[in-house]
């Protein structure tokens, strides 16, 4: 009789650590699909997070990175023409079955042929085109003059819009705008402005508005190793849908 009473606080120690074990187990996978934390808006409603990548992100669990809250993502599927991105196929899939809304980027070489990265693009997007219109990513030089880069990006619109009858977006910062491409007005398109900031983004003199806005590049999102770009959208899920084809 003593010795079944010594057991019975055993026991139940025992299933108590068992009991503990598994909630803490359970809390660990919680946290860690919780939602990534989204930046403050600076719109005048709500706002919908995404992310931009490239193979720098290497292998993306994109499930989890739905489940973390993001709903687009932006892909980049060249660095120019002679650069193809070798995760590109993979992620444009792998989003695509994760539900997220997908958008392409390229990285603009204007000292390449404008009309050749815009063909590389229209190619990619022949049998799947995605959720979002594509986005040329303007931020270097390539050694043009600012008339120069502008031409370039009027050409890639012209022949993307031509070709895929989209308003392709255009991807850029403030400084580097006003500094080397200057007056020229894309107003136009859809801006996608990164500044990384605490404050609201600014806005380069073309646009009066951004309709993306990139606002880290030290991203954490579950499902991704290492840093990734934030972005977020102004609106809210309907208003993306609208940003559709």
């Amino acid at each position: 009789m003593a010795r079944k009473q010594r057991l019975v606080p055993m026991i139940a120690t025992v299933a108590c650590l068992a009991v503990c074990a598994i909630a803490a187990g359970m809390l660990l996978r919680r946290s860690s699909e919780e939602p990534a934390p989204e930046r403050p808006g600076c719109s005048d409603g709500p706002t919908t997070p995404g992310i931009d990548v490239s193979y720098y992100q290497e292998t993306i669990d994109w499930p989890r990175v739905y489940r973390a809250g993001m709903r687009f993502a932006f892909i980049r599927i060249s660095d120019g023409t002679t650069n193809s991105d070798p995760m590109f196929v993979r992620n444009w899939a792998g989003a695509k079955r994760a539900k997220l809304r997908r958008g392409v980027y390229q990285y603009f070489r204007p000292d390449e042929s404008a009309t050749a990265q815009a063909d590389l693009v229209i190619a990619a997007l022949a049998r799947d085109p995605g959720e979002l219109p594509p986005a040329i990513d303007v931020e270097v030089t390539g050694g043009k003059t600012p008339a120069q880069i502008a031409t370039g990006v009027r050409t890639w619109i012209d022949r993307v819009r031509s070709r895929l009858h989209v308003e392709p977006i255009v991807y850029t910062s403030p400084d580097f705008w006003r500094e080397r491409v200057g007056d020229a007005d894309l107003s136009a398109q859809p801006l996608w402005v990164a500044h990384y900031t605490t404050d609201c983004p600014r806005v380069p003199a073309a646009w009066t508005r951004w309709t993306f806005w990139q606002h880290s590049e030290a991203g954490q999102v579950p499902g991704i190793d290492g840093p990734v770009d934030l972005d977020v959208l102004s609106g809210s899920v309907d208003a993306l849908r609208s940003a559709e084809r």
